[in-house]
């Protein structure tokens, strides 16, 4: 009994010292020698069995990490972007795992490799050539050291990831303005390598994340939705794998609603005021009539100041056009309303003049019969004798409801 007890405690002691005897590698020495003898130049192989050559496309998996989203351009049709972009690909030249496969070594599941402020001249191992197809201008952050993360897990898996911040073209619709909606794309692709040499893939899990709080960071706009797409092109040299990210960009509404919308709105009804002036108040009409005109062109000026020259019509457009045409119409009302006035009092000096005609044995000549007219219109032709007067009455009731059926059909239109 007591021989196989010391049996099974010789065993256990050898063990342990066989586990103790491990020689752990250092990172330094992984790297030395994972990279010697490696080229850089060439790409590794795929992971398809089925290609005997080259074992198929290198898969490149791909994730974006959403920091922020600034300076949205409507003249230029562009917005920035900062945001950390990693890919993960597998090269079996730099696995390491058969480094612990003779059981007296342990590996650490993964090394970093270190780069300099050049990378592009310091490059150690083959990297995907991916490029930004909408990018107008890039950059690396660099403070307080390069902003990359190379990491090699000991089966050959690379993890890639680096800070960027770039100005992407956006291309706007509009029509709408400024009860849009645009989409924003991120576009990346290879440069140089066709879908026989590299395949894009979004990652399964969460291929987009967004730091907390961008969707309200917009000043000007609202972060609804990002949604993720492929966009592989066919061109003259092949064709390339292209993944692509849309974002949905909602505009405020609120700052036109209080800089725009309602001051054009009591604008008009300003102009409305001179309808219930008197008709010889003429320097407190035409005033009034001219300066919302000029106020309201002013204002459409400073409005499309901010927006680039588009050959079609915009929903402000539509909004300030009409409103000139209110404002510029009570002003031409004014000028009718003038004419007729002149045109009463030439009627009423004709009308003293021949009564002064009249022969004195009290008898008039018999006026012409008068056309059948409807009971309201006889009670308002009796109630306002002056023409002008009557201009002044209607217009009070038409151009309010006009206005009014305008606002019913715009919202209508561009809210739905």
């Amino acid at each position: 009994m007591w021989y196989y007890r010391l049996t099974t405690l010789l065993l256990i002691m050898s063990t342990l010292q066989t586990v103790r005897s491990k020689r752990k590698l250092k990172e330094q020495e992984i790297i030395q020698r994972i990279l010697k003898d490696y080229d850089w130049r060439v790409r590794p192989r795929g992971m398809n069995a089925t290609w005997p050559d080259t074992g198929g496309p290198v898969l490149v998996t791909v994730n974006i990490y959403l920091r922020s989203i600034s300076k949205i351009d409507d003249v230029n049709m562009e917005y920035s972007a900062q945001f950390t972009f990693r890919e993960e690909w597998t090269d079996q030249r730099l696995a390491y795992e058969r480094y612990e496969e003779s059981g007296d070594t342990e590996v650490p599941p993964f090394v970093v490799l270190a780069t300099s402020e050049n990378a592009d001249q310091s490059q150690q191992i083959w990297m995907p050539d991916t490029f930004f197809q909408n990018e107008k201008e890039a950059r690396r952050h660099l403070i307080d050291k390069p902003n990359v993360l190379i990491r090699i897990h000991k089966n050959g898996q690379i993890l890639y990831s680096v800070r960027l911040s770039l100005v992407l073209s956006c291309p706007m619709s509009l029509e709408f303005y400024p009860l849009d909606r645009q989409n924003c794309l991120i576009d990346l692709a290879s440069y140089a390598y066709t879908t026989q040499d590299i395949k894009y893939e979004w990652k399964n899990t969460k291929p987009i994340q967004q730091k907390d709080g961008l969707r309200q960071s917009l000043p000007s706009f609202e972060l609804q939705d990002v949604v993720t797409d492929y966009c592989t092109s066919l061109t003259n040299t092949g064709e390339y794998s292209c993944l692509r990210t849309r974002m949905v960009l909602r505009r405020e509404f609120s700052y036109y609603l209080l800089q725009l919308y309602i001051p054009s709105f009591m604008l008009v009804i300003v102009s409305w005021v001179s309808f219930w002036l008197d008709k010889d108040s003429v320097p407190a009409r035409v005033t009034l009539g001219v300066t919302t005109l000029l106020t309201m062109t002013t204002q459409s000026s400073g409005i499309n100041a901010k927006l680039p020259p588009v050959s079609y019509t915009k929903a402000i457009d539509v909004w300030i056009g009409v409103c000139l045409a209110f404002i510029f119409g009570a002003l031409l009302e004014f000028a009718l309303v003038n004419y007729a006035a002149r045109k009463d009092m030439t009627q009423v000096s004709q009308r003293i003049r021949q009564m002064k005609q009249l022969p004195t044995d009290g008898y008039r000549p018999l006026s012409a019969s008068q056309g059948r007219s409807s009971f309201c219109c006889r009670i308002f032709v009796r109630r306002y004798k002056e023409r002008s007067k009557r201009i002044d009455v209607v217009s009070r009731l038409v151009f309010p409801i006009g206005y009014a059926c305008f606002n019913v059909l715009y919202w209508a239109v561009y809210l739905m």
